[in-house]
């Protein structure tokens, strides 16, 4: 039905080609019955009925190994690379052993993902969100280690499989260094995507100071990659050259990463700009997000129903719309002549302007609003250029003992200081507002309200707007 609606609406919008708003309508609705079509063919691939009965599976661990306290929880592949399954086996010593990229044998049953829900969270659409089709749980003697081979498994997968063994081998590294939990849960975490290792109650205080963003690999992360690699290689007489290197090496730590839907879309949006920079016009705009999120939906629809995805892009949306107008607060002369000024107003601007996309949905799925969160950003984004440089220089020098080892010591203390500084905020009085409850209706409503306000003030200030 969806594909033939979808069909209709694009011979209609190609008959009204003279009348451009009665177009853009046409290619909205277009895409959006594209969407429709794509998301339902999708649900109708992850919708499998396992037998009931104990099945022999090949698997190849595709995460790292969260040890829990009774069980050993992963995710993996069949080696068919058909399906993806969340795994809980029997903690012991053996299971304890379990890596990334390893292959094994187990014999139970397959279970379909569970139908639970707490809250706004779905736990099923959660997983049908991220390609899993089953789960299971298996004992001490219903599995082993084999050898189990990849040809069965898509390029993208076998890349994505050796770039993890990789990190998995980085992360190796920082474990054998001199450092306490939370130190290297952060660093993990911010420079190569893995929070297994975020205890619960760091996690909470980074969420109580709106400062959870700097835990998730996102466009800020990869900006300052970007950043870094651009200085390293700044061969400004060869710009074709340093573009095509930074956007590769973009491409690396987004593998390195695992490849979530927000580092992708970073990546993605990296790439297009390195392209239009090219060729000299070095803005993004509403277009281009627009763009990646088509390309990204028609990849994976159902990341449409992501949270993460859904916070990255509106706040790099609200970004593109919001920070202009409040960056017009102050006139462009002013900042010209004050470059502290400019940066240090350009760092509230853009925090105010991704907060205000962001914050209702934050409210309506975990119910919380952090007032601090502009002292949170003023510790966390500066140290976090310094955290990810000194995780790069210690990973370059990791050959040379002394200088590996006084590197490692020098970003500790900038982790430990940035985990102690966010911990005193969030013991600052009403550094969080908790038990916010929204409906669906009223987080519509709020962002409608938003979408009102941008309307009124890019009207009235419209040289603003333009600005950005």
């Amino acid at each position: 039905m969806a594909l033939a609606m979808l069909v209709i609406v694009v011979i209609a919008t190609c008959m009204v080609g003279r009348y451009p708003r009665l177009q853009t309508a046409g290619i909205l609705a277009a895409v959006l019955l594209l969407g429709v079509a794509l998301g339902s063919r999708q649900r109708q691939a992850l919708r499998v009925e396992w037998p009931e009965k104990t099945l022999s599976t090949q698997l190849v661990v595709v995460s790292e190994v969260k040890v829990k306290k009774k069980t050993v929880a992963f995710d993996a592949l069949t080696a068919d690379g058909q399906h993806k399954l969340r795994c809980s086996i029997h903690r012991d010593n053996n299971s304890e052993r379990i890596e990334i990229g390893q292959g094994l044998v187990v014999h139970t049953r397959i279970n379909k993902i569970r139908h639970r829900k707490q809250g706004s969270f779905d736990y099923r659409q959660y997983m049908q969100c991220h390609g899993f089709t089953g789960e299971l749980y298996a004992n001490s003697h219903q599995w082993q280690g084999q050898a189990v081979g990849l040809q069965a498994l898509s390029m993208t997968d076998r890349l994505r499989l050796r770039f993890l063994v990789w990190r998995h081998q980085l992360l190796s590294h920082f474990q054998q260094q001199p450092m306490d939990d939370d130190a290297y849960g952060v660093i993990a975490a911010m420079a190569l995507g893995d929070k297994t290792a975020l205890s619960k109650d760091l996690k909470d205080t980074f969420s109580r100071v709106g400062a959870s963003h700097i835990l998730a690999l996102s466009g800020l992360h990869l900006m300052i990659i970007y950043s870094i690699v651009s200085l390293v290689i700044g061969w400004h007489r060869y710009h074709i050259v340093t573009q095509s290197i930074t956007v590769l090496a973009i491409w690396a730590f987004a593998l390195l990463a695992g490849l979530p839907t927000s580092v992708v879309r970073s990546a993605f949006m990296i790439s297009i700009y390195a392209l239009l920079s090219l060729g000299y016009r070095e803005r993004m705009s509403v277009n281009t997000l627009a763009f990646v999120a088509v390309v990204l939906l028609v990849v994976n629809p159902l990341s449409l129903y992501d949270l993460g995805f859904q916070l990255s892009f509106t706040a790099v949306l609200s970004i593109l719309l919001v920070h202009p107008l409040i960056n017009g607060l102050i006139a462009a002369d002013v900042q010209q002549r004050h470059r502290w000024l400019s940066t240090a107003w350009g760092l509230v601007t853009v925090s105010v302007a991704a907060q205000i996309g962001t914050a209702p949905l934050v409210a309506y799925h975990f119910g919380r609003f952090s007032t601090w969160f502009l002292l949170s950003n003023f510790i966390v984004i500066p140290l976090a250029w310094f955290i990810l440089c000194f995780t790069l220089l210690c990973l370059a020098f990791s050959w040379w003992s002394w200088a590996a080892g006084t590197l490692t010591a020098l970003l500790v203390w900038l982790t430990s200081a940035m985990n102690h500084a966010l911990g005193w905020v969030a013991q600052l009085p009403l550094s969080s507002i908790e038990g916010i409850r929204l409906s669906a209706i009223q987080l519509l409503l709020i962002y409608i309200i938003i979408g009102c306000c941008y309307v009124a003030l890019s009207t009235r200030f419209p040289a603003a707007r333009r600005s950005g």
